[in-house]
C-alpha cells in the first residue's frame, strides 16, 4: 500500500491518537472517569490514528480514494462519491 496520509491529516492523527490512548489508560488507572466501553473505544481509535499517522498509510483513505500525502487531490472514485453526496 502506498502512502496516503500527510500534511494536516497526519498532524491531527499523530496529535489526537496519543491523546485518546492516554485518556483510555488514565481511565483504566482511575485518573479519569470514563465508562469502560468509551475507554475501550478511545484506546482502539487512538491506536489506529497513531499507527496510520506514523506509517502514513490508511486503508480507509485508500478505499475512499483519498490521498493527503501527495498532491492532496481526490481520485476519480472519491470525486464521484463526493459529487453524489452533494446531490
Amino acid at each position: 500500500m502506498k502512502r496516503n496520509v500527510g500534511g494536516l491529516d497526519q498532524g491531527v492523527r499523530i496529535t489526537l491518537g496519543p491523546l485518546l490512548v492516554v485518556a483510555a489508560v488514565g481511565s483504566a488507572l482511575g485518573s479519569l472517569r470514563l465508562r469502560p466501553a468509551v475507554a475501550l473505544a478511545a484506546l482502539g481509535v487512538g491506536g489506529v490514528l497513531t499507527a496510520t499517522g506514523l506509517t502514513q498509510r490508511c486503508p480507509a483513505n485508500e478505499a475512499l480514494g483519498i490521498d493527503t500525502y501527495g498532491s492532496g487531490e481526490l481520485s476519480e472514485a472519491a470525486r464521484t462519491v463526493r459529487d453524489r453526496a452533494r446531490q
